[in-house]
């Protein structure tokens, strides 16, 4: 072995900062893969307290995630895929905010 090789301490080359991994999920409408922080996360929270929006993605319980977008949500809740996913109802509240979610992002990126 030579000083300086590649079982010295510091690894030559080797990224001041590694990156962090991204977690990936997948839009229940379009079925699209997104980084978590760009969907929105349905939650079924433990022991039958119900369904809630989640914009912190830390809730426990059962998840499901949509664009954000008013097309997928609304495709979501016609076809009642977050209702299957979750495997549990929809409150109507839910839905209304889910579509007030979706429209505000439209409104942003317009």
């Amino acid at each position: 072995m030579t000083a300086g090789g590649p079982t010295d301490g510091a690894a030559a080359g080797a990224p001041a900062a590694a990156k962090r991994r991204v977690p990936v999920r997948t839009c229940v409408a379009c079925r699209t893969t997104g980084g978590k922080r760009a969907l929105l996360r349905v939650v079924r929270l433990p022991e039958g307290q119900g369904v809630a929006l989640d914009p912190t993605g830390k809730r426990s319980g059962r998840g499901a995630y949509v664009c954000p977008t008013a097309a997928c949500v609304a495709l979501a809740l016609k076809q009642k895929k977050l209702e299957r996913s979750l495997k549990t109802p929809i409150p109507d509240a839910l839905a209304d905010a889910l579509r007030a979610a979706g429209a505000e992002t439209a409104a942003a990126d317009a």
